[in-house]
C-alpha cells in the first residue's frame, strides 16, 4: 500500500503554489492565523492548507504539493513537500505567504520536523539515508547526519518516518524496509544529542514497519503495521535497559497501525488500516489497562491523528467519500467541524502555538 501511495505521489501533476488568485488576500483578513489548527487537504491530485477557527474551517486556502505534511513548532508552520517535490517549506500563516522553501534532493520526501533549539530544526528523510539540521530564518541546512548504517538489503534508505524529543535527546523511528517493499527485520530506535547529532544508542524494536511514537508519563510506546499481516501492535521501550517488549498484542487490533499518537496523560489513539479508503477505524488504546477500544463515527481515519497537549483535543482526519472531514475528540465525544463544501478530504493536521 506503501507503494501505491508512492506512486501516486510521484505522478501527480500537481504545480506548487504558495497561493493561487483565487485565494489571494491581505494580512489583515486573512482567515490563518497564528495558535490555530491547520488542515491539509488532498485528493491525491491538488492539495490545500487551511486554518481551523471555532466556527469551523476557513473558507481560504492555500495551494501545496498533493503529497505534504504539516509540522507546527513554536509557532511556525511547516510543510513536507514529499515524493515529486521534495521540499520543505517554511510558511508565515499571518501574511499568508511562504517565507522560504528548501529544495531537497530527489526523492528525499520529507516525513517530520522537531524543534533542536530555538533557531533550528531537525528534519527526517524517509527517502535518503539523512538527517538534517536546518535553520529557521533562511531554510539552510547547517549539518548533515548519515543514516546509512542503519539500511536493509539493497534499499535506498532506512526509512526514518517519526522523531521524538525528550530532555537533550532525540529519538528517530527507523521502518528499514528493503528494496522490495517488505520487512525483513524489525524496525530501530536510535537515539541522538539533541544539539548535535552524535549517535548516542539504538535499541531493536520487536515489530515491523512502526508508523509513529510517543511518550506517556515517562514511557515511550511505538506503534507498528507490521508486514500488513503480522508483526504490528503496540510496544513499550525500556530506555533504562535499552529493550522494547510488546504491550498490546496484534491479535487486539485484528490489522497492522497505519498511525499512531499518544496523549502525555497514558492514551494513545490508532488509525487501523484494515482496508485502504475504506475500513480504516479509530481506536482508543489504553497504556496501563492494554485495552482497545474502537471510536464509532470515523470509518477512514487515514487522514492523520493530531493531539493537541494544551487542550487535550485528538483531532482526527477521516477520508471517507461520504461523511469524512475533520474531527475533533475530547476523550468522550467525537463531533465532527464546519468544512467549506469545496475542501479537499483531509491528509494531514498540525497545532500551531
Amino acid at each position: 500500500m506503501k507503494k501505491l501511495l508512492t506512486l501516486l505521489s510521484a505522478s501527480s501533476l500537481a504545480l506548487y503554489m504558495t497561493a493561487c488568485s483565487d485565494n489571494s488576500t491581505s494580512a489583515d483578513d486573512d482567515p490563518l492565523k497564528p495558535g490555530s489548527v491547520y488542515v491539509f487537504g488532498s485528493d491525491m491530485t491538488s492539495g490545500e492548507l487551511r486554518s481551523v477557527a471555532e466556527d469551523g474551517i476557513s473558507e481560504k486556502a492555500f495551494e501545496f504539493y498533493q503529497d505534504s505534511k504539516i509540522r507546527g513548532i513554536d509557532g511556525n508552520l511547516f510543510i513536507l513537500e514529499r515524493y515529486g517535490k521534495d521540499n520543505l517549506v517554511l510558511f508565515d500563516v499571518s501574511e499568508g505567504k511562504t517565507k522560504w522553501q528548501n529544495d531537497l534532493d530527489d526523492a528525499a520526501n520529507p516525513s517530520d520536523v522537531v524543534k533542536a533549539n530555538k533557531d533550528e530544526v531537525w528534519v527526517s528523510l524517509e527517502g535518503a539515508p539523512e538527517l538534517l539540521k536546518v535553520s529557521i530564518k533562511d531554510g539552510k541546512v547547517t549539518k548533515t547526519i548519515k543514516t546509512d548504517k542503519f539500511i536493509q538489503g539493497k534499499a535506498l534508505s532506512p526509512s526514518l518516518v517519526d522523531l521524538e524529543v525528550s530532555g537533550d535527546t532525540l529519538f528517530a523511528l527507523f521502518q528499514r524496509g528493503d528494496e522490495n517493499w517488505s520487512y525483513p527485520a524489525p524496525g530501530l530506535l536510535a537515539m541522538y544529542k539533541l544539539d548535535n547529532g552524535d549517535l548516542l544508542d539504538t535499541i531493536q524494536l520487536v515489530n515491523k514497519n512502526p508508523m509513529g511514537m510517543g511518550f506517556a508519563k515517562g514511557k515511550l510506546y511505538v506503534g507498528s503495521q507490521g508486514n500488513y499481516v503480522d508483526s504490528y501492535g503496540v510496544e513499550v521501550v525500556d530506555l533504562a535497559k535499552k529493550k522494547s517488549s510488546e504491550l498490546v498484542a496484534a491479535s487486539k487490533f485484528d490489522a497492522g497501525l497505519f498511525s499512531f499518537v499518544v496523549d502525555p496523560e497514558g492514551v494513545a489513539y490508532a488509525a487501523v488500516l484494515k482496508k485502504y479508503g475504506e475500513d480504516v477505524p479509530l481506536v482508543k488504546i489504553d497504556l496501563s489497562e492494554k485495552t482497545v477500544k474502537t471510536i464509532s463515527g470515523v470509518k477512514v481515519a487515514a487522514g492523520s491523528l493530531e493531539f493537541d497537549d494544551v487542550d487535550g483535543m485528538l483531532y482526527v482526519g477521516d477520508r471517507d467519500s461520504k461523511n469524512g472531514g475533520l474531527y475533533k475528540y475530547d476523550g468522550d465525544k467525537l463531533s465532527k467541524v464546519d468544512s467549506p463544501k469545496d475542501m479537499l478530504p483531509v491528509y494531514g493536521i498540525a497545532i500551531v502555538r
